[in-house]
């Protein structure tokens, strides 16, 4: 699989990376768009908790270049399954 695909699985792969990467700083929505192209993050979050992932949502606030916006701020606690779905 390649991690420059548009498939749900490269990018549950690089979002999950981007998260394992950030660490307690985490990911938010405008980020996982931006620098990831994922357009729809919560979906791909919504999976990775499915396959058993631990991921805590908080909201922030992001400046765009065009306004300030409140978003999702993804965090992984756990970077292995848990007992989600596979």
């Amino acid at each position: 699989m390649s991690l420059h695909s548009n498939s749900l699985n490269a990018q549950r792969a690089r979002l999950l990376a981007a998260l394992k990467a950030a660490g307690s700083i985490g990911i938010s929505t405008i980020e996982a768009r931006a620098v990831l192209d994922i357009m729809h993050p919560s979906g791909r979050i919504k999976e990775l908790r499915q396959a058993g992932y631990q991921i805590l949502t908080r909201k922030s606030w992001e400046t765009t270049a065009l306004a300030k916006h409140r978003v999702a701020r993804y965090i992984l606690i756990s970077g292995e399954p848990g007992h989600g779905k596979p």
